[in-house]
């Protein structure tokens, strides 16, 4: 699974939205009251949280690796999916994606949800949120860290200050503005600038998500990729492509057939039982 660096997003401008967000709440009055709390730790650790936040956005925005999904409609579910959509995909996401000889990989969720640090790679919903609606999120943190003071004392300032810092960084990142909302995307994020910083960038890391130069769409650029493999020991499992692959959906195309046969004998070759049976012609029509 590739992960791709977010100046390259479809808008590059999600990432200042989130930044934007984030300013706005830290500066008012919920930010108040996280800077007096936290003072309570450190008494210098607003500044320095602030100072050092603001010195690391640039590399928050150009070296942050990305792998974007979406949630695929749940046959039970009445609120966000339903047959149909199970069925054939959403037509926007076709519309945006793959309006043409494209497929969709409906995947199980299994390893976007463990509990794991095998990886250091993470995943995150997608807050959909103009600045007035962001608020709510971030006065969350505000009252837990309030609530929970005397017991972050203790810990100390570089504790509470890293904490933040990643708290900061997973909101600028995954957060979009509310016309978006339609996507349900999930974000897997992966800063390996941030891990070199705290010395986590060792060679098994790297060797577990192995970087490549590749050129997509006309554009060279740096590729960090996730292997298919488990980490059982670790507590990360079902990123095998038998167990992560539930269908193959192909969407509009007047090559379904040829495509369907190439994705089977594909899966034929790392041995994905009935691989016949995963791949599904959807027979949307194709608009030209």
């Amino acid at each position: 699974m590739l992960l791709r660096n977010s100046t390259l997003m479809n808008d590059f401008s999600e990432i200042h939205h989130g930044w934007n967000c984030l300013l706005e709440a830290y500066n008012g009055a919920h930010g108040m009251r996280l800077q007096a709390a936290i003072r309570a730790v450190q008494d210098d650790l607003p500044e320095i949280l602030q100072g050092n936040f603001s010195a690391q956005i640039l590399d928050v925005i150009r070296e942050t690796y990305l792998l974007s999904v979406s949630e695929h409609g749940d046959p039970k579910g009445e609120e966000h999916g339903d047959d149909h959509e199970d069925n054939f995909g959403r037509l926007s996401m076709w519309r945006a994606y793959a309006p043409k000889d494209g497929v969709a990989f409906v995947m199980n969720n299994r390893p976007f949800l463990c509990e794991s640090n095998a990886l250091r790679a993470f995943t995150s919903p997608v807050a959909y949120a103009m600045p007035k609606d962001f608020q709510p999120a971030f006065e969350e943190i505000v009252v837990a860290i309030e609530s929970n003071i005397e017991k972050l004392k203790p810990l100390g300032g570089q504790f509470v200050h890293d904490s933040l810092m990643n708290s900061f960084r997973f909101a600028v990142q995954s957060t979009k503005h509310p016309c978006f909302q339609e996507e349900r995307e999930w974000r897997v994020i992966y800063s390996p600038s941030l891990l070199s910083r705290t010395g986590a960038l060792t060679e098994q890391q790297m060797s577990r998500i192995p970087t490549e130069i590749m050129t997509l769409k006309g554009v060279p650029q740096r590729v960090l990729s996730i292997p298919f493999v488990d980490y059982p020991e670790e507590g990360f499992v079902g990123a095998t492509i038998a167990a992560l692959l539930d269908r193959v959906l192909i969407g509009p195309s007047q090559d379904s057939y040829a495509i369907h046969h190439a994705f089977v004998g594909e899966l034929m070759r790392p041995n994905v039982p009935e691989a016949e049976s995963k791949v599904v012609i959807t027979g949307i029509p194709l608009r030209h």
